[in-house]
């Protein structure tokens, strides 16, 4: 087990190296829980990009710069590129006003030649105890591939299991752009998911089908960033890009308390201009701040740095 700033990465190797390789992406914190003692204003030498991202409180790169422990952010550099991580995973974009991280998420492999199980990688994430839930609203579970069926699993709060099969008998049937069944198909989550595991269906392999379609691919992911290729199916084109991971939503939180009790304690308080609102969390439990209408901003974030008015240019 390696540990990478109060989170850990888990890599689990079987015995029989010609079976999987299983990564776990976890954001299970080690040290002090997902706790606020006092909502502290960032120091105005808090770095507040990396990369092309913009880290917006309270997230924060550095001590003192997030508002608590699981909103720090690390700013990488690889390759050349400054790119920003929570634990092991990479962040593409944080939103404030939709409460949300766009991530890259790994996707999951099953292959086949024609003598057989070739080996593959399956990823689960983890993020218990921490302020993400993955999005119901953005995400889908995505399968691709002929003859396969995939499972998602919820071991965590929901329970939740489902599957998704796909089929194709040759590459004459398939359609770019369509994920229907055919050689691609996707199922919605529901709300409150925090842990999720994928698993291939052995009985449904594509051994018999190897010289077009020998591998099986399943991740959970933004459905709006995807769009069926037939060359998904006779290449590796979509484990091919950004190291075989693809963008997947996270929905983001205060998650020890609601509105009311929040606002008991207003040292602990996270809407700290005093042009925001308190909005319960539509995705697990605890609260997050919206500007006022009218006001734009970081409400997070005390006045005159938080939100402000709105202006419009007079129309003759």
């Amino acid at each position: 087990m390696k540990h990478y700033h109060g989170f850990s990465i888990l890599i689990l190797q079987p015995r029989n190296m010609n079976t999987m390789l299983q990564l776990g992406v976890s954001l299970l914190l080690l040290a002090a829980k997902h706790t606020i003692a006092t909502a502290a204003v960032p120091s105005p030498q808090c770095q507040s990009r990396c990369g092309d991202v913009d880290i917006q409180y309270p997230f924060g790169i550095g001590a003192n710069c997030s508002l608590a422990e699981l909103f720090n952010v690390e700013c990488k550099v690889q390759h050349g590129i400054s790119k920003p991580f929570i634990g092991n995973v990479e962040v593409l974009n944080i939103s404030l006003s939709r409460s949300t991280l766009r991530v890259l998420n790994g996707i999951s492999t099953f292959c086949y030649n024609a003598s057989g199980l070739m080996g593959g990688v399956h990823f689960r994430f983890n993020a218990k105890n921490t302020p993400f839930r993955f999005s119901d609203v953005y995400n889908k579970f995505t399968v691709i591939g002929c003859n396969t069926l995939a499972y998602i699993a919820d071991d965590g709060g929901t329970g939740y299991q489902s599957g998704c099969f796909s089929q194709c008998r040759d590459l004459s049937g398939l359609v770019d752009g369509s994920c229907s069944g055919m050689g691609c198909c996707q199922t919605p989550i529901p709300r409150g998911m925090y842990y999720y595991n994928v698993t291939f269906d052995k009985r449904f392999n594509t051994s018999q089908i190897s010289r077009f379609g020998r591998c099986s691919y399943a991740v959970l992911m933004e459905a709006a960033s995807f769009n069926f290729s037939t060359t998904y199916i006779n290449t590796t084109k979509i484990n091919g890009t950004n190291g075989g991971r693809v963008p997947m939503v996270i929905d983001w939180a205060i998650r020890e308390k609601s509105c009311d009790i929040a606002k008991q304690n207003m040292t602990s308080y996270a809407c700290l201009s005093s042009n925001s609102e308190c909005v319960a969390s539509t995705n697990g439990p605890g609260y997050v701040c919206n500007c006022s209408h009218g006001y734009e901003g970081n409400p997070y974030l005390p006045d005159p740095h938080g939100c402000h008015g709105m202006y419009s240019p007079l129309v003759n």
